[in-house]
């Protein structure tokens, strides 16, 4: 695993301050974009007939959009992954290859119940991409302008960007 250097330290403490606080889960300023295999929110119904899915065809089309996706983001920018070392300190690494990337994620095992894996660290963009639940994913920012290329990848990739939804 290699250790940043103090340029890319410098980086994403500027591009993503308040990073560890959004990782554990606190409230900070960032605000949640969601990027999911479905063009809408889904009703309650059409979660129980769409999200858990038996056919094989379906399950692939729905990796294969993440994978494309994350593949993107790997050829788009620097990207970052964290973990919690010895005595609970938070360490930030850079992924040094694109199967470092892919092993990390885990799309393969992707279904709709898989959860909270991984997230992406892209300091450029000043954002956060998350796995979550149900085929939705959240890209975690803070200007939306600076994300844009990363939404138009989303798109690229056969996926949907979906705004915070209004209860």
């Amino acid at each position: 695993m290699k250790k940043l250097n103090k340029t890319e330290i410098k980086k994403i403490k500027e591009n993503l301050p308040f990073l560890q606080n959004l990782i554990e889960g606190e409230d900070t300023e960032y605000k949640p974009i969601f990027v999911s295999v479905f063009d809408h929110w889904l009703t309650a119904d059409e979660f129980q007939t769409e999200v858990h899915t038996d056919d094989r065809t379906e399950l692939n089309e729905r990796r294969n959009k993440f994978t494309k996706f994350n593949i993107g983001l790997y050829n788009l920018s620097s990207i970052y992954s964290w973990k919690y070392k010895r005595h609970n300190r938070f360490f930030i690494y850079p992924f040094t290859s694109l199967n470092q990337l892919t092993k990390k994620c885990k799309i393969d095992n992707q279904h709709g119940e898989s959860g909270h894996r991984y997230d992406l660290i892209i300091p450029d963009f000043g954002a956060v991409y998350s796995e979550e639940w149900d085929w939705t994913n959240i890209i975690w920012y803070r200007d939306k302008e600076k994300i844009r290329p990363i939404i138009e990848l989303a798109k690229e990739s056969g996926l949907h960007i979906l705004e915070e939804r209004k209860n």
